[in-house]
């Protein structure tokens, strides 16, 4: 029983503190606020790092997987059958060897597919002689091609950064490295080496975007490609093969002109128009009608850069 002041105020102090703690608990749990909804990136999302498996550089996945993406640049008539390559070639072993490229690297020159073949139609075309070809168009996003049909493209390829220009650093390129394609001032270069199953991409406009544990190896060139960090090279060509079969990525031709990947840095409204049509009324992929789009790609790709 409470007989003085104190006794009393504290009980009531007491009394209250557990009537406000019984109220907290009886409050339904806290929901935080609906938020309203985003609408989809447009652009494509960085692609994550494939970081090297370990595993040994095999030239038949190489080949390929190579010979695959072009199999799919020419379903969505990006290239015609006829503008493309194909092994067994004859390309310059002699001068290959004086630039000390190695055995394993001369062989894969000799078994992949080029871009180096005539124009369809070109009487159609103003302003194009009959031996132009599509050589020089973009194999890869942003990316130009070598054909080492080529002499030219063979000593070029060992300074891919250069371009030929100011004079090509022949012993720049490791010799089991080699260059696949090259860009001018805006995209990408992509160099493989064979002997860490490995692919570097180099990016003309944003450096080496390398994880923060990277190791250069090279630190006194930082610039160096060898700087740059390496991905495992089968992983990066699936990768890129799955881009375009999900329509992440969309091929933009035939016009020699007008080629490119669009959704790869550009043209995200036009890869949204062009993706609807291709599903929607060409049965992309189970049921796709390549002959019908061939024919039709085109007119559309025109009406679309039209609209958009």
């Amino acid at each position: 029983m409470l007989h003085s002041p104190v006794e009393i105020i504290s009980a009531a102090a007491i009394g209250l503190v557990l009537l406000v703690l019984i109220r907290l608990l009886q409050q339904p749990a806290y929901e935080p606020l609906p938020q309203p909804p985003q609408a989809p990136s447009s652009s494509l999302s960085p692609s994550p790092l494939l970081p090297p498996t370990g595993m040994p550089y095999n030239e038949e996945i190489t080949v390929d997987l190579i010979t695959e993406w072009y199999s799919l640049l020419i379903s969505l008539a990006y290239l015609y059958p006829t503008q493309v390559v194909y092994p067994p070639h004859n390309i310059n072993e002699r001068l290959c060897k004086s630039l000390g490229i190695d055995d394993v690297v001369i062989s894969l020159m000799k078994k992949i597919p080029y871009i180096d073949g005539p124009y369809v139609d070109v009487q159609k075309r103003e302003g194009l002689d009959e031996g132009d070809t599509v050589y020089g168009c973009h194999l890869f996003p942003g990316s130009m091609g070598y054909s080492f049909l080529r002499d030219d493209d063979i000593v070029e390829s060992r300074d891919p950064e250069n371009g030929g220009v100011g004079g090509v650093r022949l012993n720049y390129l490791l010799s089991h490295d080699v260059a696949l394609s090259h860009c001018l001032r805006d995209g990408m270069i992509l160099i493989l080496d064979t002997k860490a199953n490995t692919v570097r991409i180099l990016d003309n406009n944003d450096g080496f975007d390398n994880p923060d544990d990277f190791v250069l190896e090279i630190p006194s060139e930082p610039d160096h490609y060898r700087n740059c960090h390496p991905q495992d090279a089968p992983s990066y060509f699936r990768q890129l093969i799955e881009k375009v079969r999900s329509l992440q990525l969309i091929p933009n031709g035939p016009s020699r002109s007008d080629k490119e990947f669009y959704g790869y840095d550009t043209g995200f409204e036009d890869r949204d128009e062009a993706k609807k049509i291709l599903t929607e009324q060409y049965g992309w992929p189970d049921d796709f009608r390549q002959e019908d789009w061939a024919r039709d790609a085109e007119e559309i790709w025109d009406q679309i850069q039209r609209d958009v």
